[in-house]
């Protein structure tokens, strides 16, 4: 059963996103875009809650934002590890489809996180292998970046030894798939990323 309700007052929309999952705070920064695609009259957002997850859409004469959260399957392209459960945090799981869209540019998002009881080696071993359909792929122990004149960037490491995450990352700048692995408890979890941008 789920229920909806709409929202009139731009500054309601900081609540809407206060209550989105980890993925769609940390990894999604582009919802601070969304506030700045709605003019600070007219604002017409939509919000939708059911048992699992949210949705919110945001339209206004600059552009759309449309949130997903707690996605079903996921589609970054990229297969789920064998075993590999979706990670849960406080009751939900941890997935999120985002969609920004306007005249000028666009970003689609999809990320999900999931836990393994297998060692990171194993996990970071799979999605080299399964990365390649997408190109070279880049190792870092730290976050991944382009660099280059236009039409000739290519993908970075920006390294930090002491981070615990590895990221691998394969695509070019406007399509990218991401995929970032790090221990937890006995175990590991792993976040899947698709970076889609036009403009």
């Amino acid at each position: 059963m789920s229920h909806g309700w709409e929202l009139r007052n731009c500054a309601a929309a900081a609540a809407v996103f206060d209550s989105m999952n980890a993925i769609a705070q940390t990894r999604l920064t582009l919802l601070g875009v969304a506030l700045a695609l709605v003019p600070a009259t007219g604002c017409g957002i939509d919000v939708h809650e059911a048992e699992r997850g949210k949705s919110v859409d945001i339209k206004s004469v600059l552009g759309d934002v449309s949130v997903r959260t707690n996605v079903d399957n996921a589609d970054t392209g990229l297969p789920v590890y064998p075993g590999a459960q979706p990670l849960r945090e406080h009751g939900e799981d941890q997935s999120a489809n985002v969609n920004v869209a306007s005249r000028w540019f666009g970003v689609r998002v999809i990320a999900a996180k999931y836990q393994s009881d297998d060692a990171n080696d194993k996990i970071l071993e799979f999605y080299r292998r399964e990365m390649n359909t997408y190109g070279p792929v880049t190792e870092c122990r730290g976050n991944v970046d382009f660099r280059g004149g236009p039409g000739n960037k290519r993908m970075v490491c920006k390294e930090q030894p002491s981070s615990d995450e590895v990221q691998l990352a394969a695509g070019t700048e406007g399509r990218q798939r991401v995929v970032a692995v790090k221990p937890r408890g006995n175990g590991s979890e792993f976040s899947l990323v698709y970076v889609n941008t036009r403009g």
